[in-house]
């Protein structure tokens, strides 16, 4: 099995409803909620080192998420726990969720898509994109632009199909309303300081823990064009031009695009993260699919 095919089998972990499981254990005060894409590897160790289980984890795997899968998700009664964290109203443990700018986290999405898109038919789901590109008469096009990636999003919502947990929005209908407290993965360390001194922890320096091999850092030097949004990417791609800020993709048209996408999320963490243009926080669904529809007939083709 392929470290790729690893990854994903760990990161779209077994789940309720398609939900990714929060991490907890017995007796510890502090249950997390995250979304992939969303500091997810950082938080985990984070909750590792609190629980003693970070050395354990790292000698199990090199890559941490395969523990979380294989061993801390599939321990006796984890499944129930989590249950009964959703459904106690009067639960001790302090719930948070880790949340990010939904711009620049569907950035950072499309960049891990471009990564291992070469690898696309070892993704769950992996039909949805190639059935979407022919649609779209995009078949022989390697990889996506941004704009497309964008688009694709949109129409699996459409179509009611289950995203990849990369992908999809981070809010969560169900999750949510457990939620004690937000902490901002751009300010994370100082956001789980707090958690720490109000749940009595001791302190944890994250930034030893915020290495990662699947980041996205922008390179120094980028040759990507101004038009970064439209250029069809690739695995290749990355390896020629490097990998740019995510400025280099946000335009008009793909904020609107990401408001569309990312719909949810702006409801839900709009008043943390609304610096996007000039569109309504929420498109409703008939709007959304004429939006959509006229975008996808002007843009979704490289200019």
């Amino acid at each position: 099995m392929s470290r790729l095919t690893r990854f994903l089998s760990a990161v779209c972990s077994p789940c309720v409803d398609y939900r990714i499981l929060p991490l907890q254990q017995p007796g510890f005060p502090v249950a997390v909620y995250w979304s992939a894409k969303s500091g997810c590897t950082t938080v985990l160790k984070w909750f590792l080192t609190h629980n003693g289980l970070l050395d354990e984890a790292r000698a199990y795997s090199n890559w941490i998420h395969n523990y979380r899968h294989e061993k801390l998700f599939t321990s006796k009664g984890y499944g129930r726990q989590c249950e009964r964290l959703l459904k106690n109203s009067h639960r001790n443990t302090y719930t948070i969720k880790v949340i990010r700018d939904p711009a620049s986290r569907a950035v950072s999405s499309f960049l891990h898509f471009v990564r291992h898109g070469h690898h696309v038919e070892q993704w769950p789901h992996a039909a949805l994109v190639t059935q979407w590109k022919s649609a779209a008469g995009l078949e022989h096009q390697p990889g996506l632009s941004f704009r497309q990636f964008l688009m694709f999003v949109i129409a699996q919502q459409l179509d009611g199909s289950v995203l990849d947990p990369h992908f999809r929005p981070q809010h969560d209908a169900q999750q949510d309303p457990c939620v004690d407290a937000y902490i901002h993965l751009e300010d994370l360390a100082d956001g789980l300081r707090d958690v720490e001194n109000r749940t009595g922890l001791p302190h944890v320096d994250i930034h030893q823990l915020s290495k990662s091999g699947h980041h996205n850092p922008a390179t120094a030097h980028h040759s990507w064009p101004t038009n970064a949004a439209v250029v069809p990417a690739d695995y290749n791609t990355l390896g020629e031009l490097g990998t740019p800020p995510s400025e280099a993709f946000l335009d008009a048209e793909t904020r609107l695009l990401i408001r569309t996408a990312y719909g949810t999320d702006y409801t839900a963490y709009g008043r943390h993260y609304d610096s996007a243009q000039a569109t309504t926080l929420r498109l409703p669904r008939a709007d959304r699919e004429t939006t959509a529809q006229d975008l996808h007939h002007r843009s979704w083709r490289a200019a």
